[in-house]
C-alpha cells in the first residue's frame, strides 16, 4: 500500500505517438480582448508551463481564473497540439460539473485561458488538510466526479489528468473538473489514444504498453482517487519519477479492515486490469457504474441538478477570501507587468483560432462599445454648442 502523497504530483510530459488532431476556428476579431483587460489580483498557483493568476475583468468587475502559458515552454516541450486541444475542448463543453471557458485570446508570447472562478479551492487542499475524507463526503464528491466524467465520454473526450489538483470546488462546496490540457478529443467513440501521458500516481496500467487505450483509463483513476479519499493513500506505491515498473499492479490492493465492504468492492471493479471488464468500460459502462450496488437508492437525476446538499459548504467572509488556497502561492507578489510589453519581442507561432469569448460576455462588451460611443457622440454636440 502506498503512502500518503503530500505533495502535489506531476504529469508525465506527453509523448506523442500519434498526431493530435488540428481542429481549425474562426479567429474572433471583436472585440479584442488582451491583458490589460483585466486586473491581476492574486496568484492561485503555478504549473510546468505557467501560472494560474485570479484576476477582475475591468469590463464587469466579475472574478476569474486566468491561466497564462508560455509559449516557448510550450514549443520546448512539444506541448503546441495539447494546448490546442485544450481550447478546442473546453470551447464544446458545457457541463455542471466541469469548468466553463470564458476567453481565449494571446499575444506575441503567451496564450491566456480565463474561466470560472472556484472560489473553494481544489481537493489536493481539502484531502490533504484532513488526511481522509468520511464515507459520506467522499461519495458525494465521487458521484459528481462521474457526471462529469459521463459528459465528457459520451462526447467522444478522454480526460486522462484526474487527480485532485484537477478536482476544484465552489464557494456552495459542489466539484468541478478542469485542465484539459492531456485530454484527447476522438474522431468516433470506438477510437484509441496512443499518447504516453498523465500523472504517474493515477495512470492506468494499458496506457504503458503503446498498443492504444479507450476511455476506459479515466475509471482507473476515478478508483485510485476514490481510494485515496477513504483511505489517505494511494492503492499503488508509485516513486516519483518516469518510470514505472508495470509489476506493481499485480500486486494485489491492501484495504483498511473498517472499510465499507460495498467501497472496496467498487474499487476492486474500477481497478480492474482489463480494460473490457473494468466497471465504467466497455458497452453501456455507465450504466453499470450507476447499477453497482454501491450506489443503490442514489437518485442520480437530483444529483445531476445539484440539488442535493453538498456534505462540505466553504466558510468564506468575502468573493476575495482565498483561505481554501496555499499560501505558498496566494502571499507571492502578483506580477503585475502587462505581458505584452517587451523591448523585442520573440517570434513564437501563432495558435490560429485560438481566440475564444462567451456570448453573454461578448454581448456586454458590445453593448458597452455602443454605450461609450453614443456618450462620445453626446460630448461632441455639446462640445460644439460651446464653441459656438
Amino acid at each position: 500500500m502506498g503512502c500518503c502523497q503530500k505533495k502535489k504530483s506531476e504529469p508525465l510530459i506527453a509523448k506523442d505517438k500519434q498526431k493530435e488532431e488540428k481542429t481549425t476556428q474562426i479567429e474572433i476579431s471583436y472585440p479584442k480582448l488582451t491583458y490589460n483587460d483585466f486586473e491581476p489580483l492574486k496568484l492561485l498557483g503555478t504549473g510546468t508551463f505557467g501560472r494560474v493568476l485570479l484576476v477582475r475583468f475591468i469590463t464587469n468587475s466579475q472574478l476569474y481564473a486566468m491561466k497564462i502559458l508560455s509559449k516557448s515552454q510550450l514549443k520546448m516541450t512539444h506541448q503546441e497540439e495539447h494546448t490546442k486541444t485544450e481550447r478546442d475542448l473546453m470551447v464544446k463543453i458545457a457541463n455542471p460539473f466541469i469548468v466553463n471557458i470564458k476567453f481565449a485570446f494571446q499575444d506575441e508570447t503567451k496564450l491566456y485561458i480565463v474561466s470560472d472562478f472556484m472560489q473553494g479551492g481544489d481537493m489536493f487542499y481539502h484531502l490533504h488538510s484532513e488526511n481522509k475524507f468520511s464515507e459520506k463526503k467522499a461519495k458525494f464528491y465521487l458521484i459528481e466526479i462521474i457526471l462529469g466524467l459521463e459528459y465528457l465520454h459520451k462526447n467522444n473526450m478522454i480526460y486522462r489528468d484526474l487527480k485532485p489538483e484537477n478536482i476544484l470546488m465552489d464557494s456552495l462546496g459542489h466539484i468541478k473538473l478542469t485542465d484539459f490540457g492531456l485530454s484527447k478529443i476522438l474522431k468516433e467513440p470506438d477510437d484509441k489514444a496512443f499518447t504516453l501521458c498523465g500523472t504517474p500516481q493515477y495512470l492506468a496500467p494499458e496506457i504503458l504498453n503503446n498498443k492504444g487505450y479507450d476511455k476506459s483509463v479515466d475509471w482507473w483513476s476515478v478508483g485510485c482517487f476514490f481510494y485515496e479519499m477513504l483511505t489517505g493513500f494511494l492503492p499503488y506505491y508509485i516513486p516519483r519519477s518516469n518510470t514505472i515498473n508495470t509489476n506493481i499492479f499485480k500486486e494485489e490492493v491492501k484495504f483498511p479492515p473498517d472499510l465499507n465492504p460495498l467501497s472496496i468492492q467498487l474499487i476492486k471493479d474500477f481497478l480492474n486490469l482489463d480494460p473490457k471488464k473494468r466497471l465504467g468500460g466497455g458497452e453501456n459502462g455507465i450504466n453499470k457504474i450507476k447499477n453497482h450496488p454501491y450506489f443503490k437508492g442514489i437518485d442520480w437525476e437530483k444529483y445531476s441538478k445539484k440539488e442535493i446538499e453538498p456534505p462540505f459548504v466553504p466558510e468564506l467572509n468575502d468573493e476575495l477570501d482565498l483561505k481554501y488556497f496555499d499560501k505558498m502561492f496566494t502571499e507571492e507578489p502578483v506580477d503585475s507587468n502587462r505581458s505584452t510589453m517587451h523591448s523585442r519581442p520573440r517570434e513564437y507561432s501563432t495558435y490560429k483560432g485560438f481566440t475564444f469569448m462567451t456570448n453573454s460576455v461578448k454581448k456586454e462588451l458590445e453593448n458597452n462599445s455602443v454605450n461609450e460611443k453614443d456618450n462620445k457622440d453626446e460630448e461632441a454636440k455639446y462640445d460644439d454648442q460651446e464653441d459656438i
